[in-house]
């Protein structure tokens, strides 16, 4: 009987390699002891290019100090295409999120990878997306039109970062590029280092509380700062006035 001969097969695909290990067949058209043919899932790479997106006028997602480092494109076995698709923004829990533009709240609730997470669409069609949060603010709706500034959520560490340093996972999706799907994220470190980073929230500095929200909490204390919008001086006066 002749010996079965392995055949390594490599195939470029769409989005990357495909592997297939398989063997030769027998005269008989016997495959006794035949090894079985195994499959690599393809991945896809990141894009190269950081396009303007048509607006002006973005503000820093994080309010106040933060530091993040530029991961973008590195390897991230669990998620779609296997790279990591955005920069990660360090900041104490409760940390407030804003809004980076004028635009419009979509897909807000739980995902198992990124938890409390949220989109946000500009007047460009550009789209943001916010994962990791431990609550959100009133205005984190489905439909919900936002100025830049405007608090949506709070840091976290919620979906698949619990147990790490509390973070925002931050993508920025061009609307130029959104036909490629979740894969049209570019780095979004080069336009965050532009992007300004607000100091206050409408009205005089505001300290981050010690005491942060609970996973999944609205704060509707006397405090509460989540209504309150970055780019409208009387707003925190507003929120912080006592209820007639």
């Amino acid at each position: 009987m002749r010996r079965l001969a392995p055949i390594l097969a490599l195939a470029a695909g769409a989005g990357g390699l495909l592997l297939t290990l398989g063997v030769a067949a027998s005269p008989a058209g016997r495959a006794s002891g035949a090894i079985p043919t195994i499959t690599i899932a393809a991945v896809s790479r990141p894009p190269t290019v950081t396009p303007k997106l048509g607006e002006r006028g973005y503000v820093f997602p994080v309010y106040g100090s933060a530091a993040f480092g530029d991961t973008f494109g590195a390897d991230r076995p669990d998620v779609s295409g296997g790279w990591h698709h955005g920069d990660d923004i360090f900041a104490p829990l409760g940390t407030p999120l804003v809004a980076v533009a004028h635009g419009v709240v979509f897909s807000v609730g739980w995902e198992k990878v990124g938890g409390r997470r949220l989109w946000l669409r500009d007047d460009a069609g550009n789209e943001f997306y916010y994962a990791h949060l431990s609550a959100y603010s009133p205005l984190a709706v489905n439909g919900a039109i936002v100025n830049a500034g405007d608090v949506l959520g709070f840091v976290g560490d919620t979906g698949d970062a619990e147990g790490t340093p509390y973070h925002l996972h931050f993508e920025v999706h061009p609307a130029g590029l959104l036909q490629r799907g979740y894969d049209g994220a570019v780095d979004p470190t080069t336009y965050l280092d532009a992007w300004r980073h607000l100091k206050r929230l409408g009205y005089g500095d505001v300290a981050v509380s010690a005491a942060a929200p609970k996973a999944g909490a609205v704060l509707l204390r006397s405090t509460d700062i989540s209504t309150a919008s970055g780019l409208d001086p009387a707003s925190l006066a507003r929120v912080l006035a006592p209820a007639s």
